[in-house]
């Protein structure tokens, strides 16, 4: 069994997508997975370079260093023509394309259509819904069927998101949780015991501060300065003006870890933008999973028809904030106060994380494509 996994972002690139290849993959079987990629180039310059966060499998990176059109144009070229290659002398039997870069989609699409094997597609986001232009809009539109009605699995993140592609008329649809690696984020060490740092409350935040969360982040900056005996502390490689005096820049993934595992409680936040509202709805940030197996309560800011106010509401993981108010932020971080609150919170985390295991959800992705497979080989 030889599986072709096409992502453009993939480790030593510790960005989201990043971080969840690295998880999905690191349990795979020795041997099963060939990668293709681009080059390491692109997150040295994008400061999301860590090179601890490296995979022992076989890789060809493409020479490609950025994420402009014409970059994911040649991705797409140069994806068809190394799977090409790679089929002739290892013989694919199975593509695995990831999603958030479009030019994953059409590379795995082609080989797809070109050497006959059977596509899957890992959606970590909506795919058609991100293009504003009507003209554009529709040519997605298209495309994503096209994609979609090619695939065996198309695999999602949560139910919110099946559910959104269900009523477009998917298929093949498949709900995949976002795996971790608990071995790798100290899990059992942390739910031995749940301690908090005395002093002043510390607050984290680690990930991207970008247009799909900006709006939220403000929020809780104003909300911290009408609060007393707060540290707030932001592990991000964004350079806004407005974190000049919260951001510690970029950590590497252990730092970051260690950063959360420190915190009395870390941040979530989303965009209320309505022009969001779809991708938002549906969205599972893998930075959640590393801070329930840090054992800190959350404080979400996010909106309220989101799968994320839904998640930890259910799960009493923290405190969600469904606007972005900055009184109703500071009342929640005063709630949070109460370290007998945060420990029930942090139990609660400890124990809803294990149902992402890594070594659990690759045992599990194994059987999918071989199932995949199988089933091509053997048709009903």
């Amino acid at each position: 069994m030889k599986v072709l996994v096409i992502s453009y972002i993939f480790p030593p690139c510790s960005t989201a997508a990043g971080t969840v290849m690295y998880n999905l993959c690191k349990y795979l079987p020795k041997g099963y997975y060939n990668v293709i990629t681009a080059d390491t180039e692109l997150c040295i310059r994008r400061g999301t370079y860590d090179k601890e966060y490296v995979l022992n499998c076989g890789t060809v990176k493409l020479p490609v260093r950025g994420l402009r059109t014409f970059d994911r144009f040649k991705f797409f070229l140069l994806t068809v023509f190394e799977g090409l290659l790679l089929n002739k002398r290892e013989k694919i039997d199975c593509i695995f394309a990831v999603f958030p870069f479009f030019a994953d989609l059409m590379g795995a699409y082609i080989l797809h259509n070109l050497i006959r094997k059977p596509l899957v597609i890992h959606m970590q986001d909506l795919f058609s819904e991100k293009n504003r232009n009507a003209l554009a809009y529709r040519l997605w539109v298209f495309l994503e069927k096209k994609i979609f009605s090619a695939s065996s699995k198309i695999l999602v993140t949560n139910e919110k998101f099946r559910d959104h592609y269900v009523e477009k008329g998917i298929k093949n649809l498949v709900v995949f949780p976002t795996p971790i690696d608990l071995n790798e984020t100290n899990y059992n060490a942390v739910s031995k015991r749940v301690q908090f740092p005395q002093g002043k409350l510390k607050i984290a935040f680690t990930g991207s501060v970008n247009k799909f969360n900006e709006d939220a982040v403000l929020a809780f900056l104003e909300a911290v300065k009408r609060a007393n005996n707060i540290e707030v502390v932001f592990a991000t490689s964004a350079k806004h003006n407005y974190l000049k005096e919260v951001s510690i820049g970029f950590l590497s993934k252990k730092k970051c870890m260690e950063l959360q595992r420190n915190a009395d409680i870390l941040f979530l936040p989303l965009s209320f933008e309505s022009q969001f509202a779809e991708e938002i709805k549906c969205a599972f940030p893998c930075k959640i999973l590393e801070y329930l197996a840090a054992g800190r309560p959350v404080l979400g800011v996010v909106p309220k028809e989101s799968f994320m106010a839904d998640f930890i509401k259910k799960n009493e993981l923290g405190i969600v904030v469904t606007e972005a108010s900055p009184e109703k932020i500071r009342d929640a971080i005063e709630k949070l106060r109460n370290e007998e609150e945060r420990k029930k919170f942090s139990q609660n985390a400890l124990e809803i994380v294990e149902k992402f295991d890594a070594k659990i959800l690759s045992k599990r992705l194994c059987s999918l494509l071989n199932s995949v497979v199988s089933l091509t080989h053997n048709p009903r």
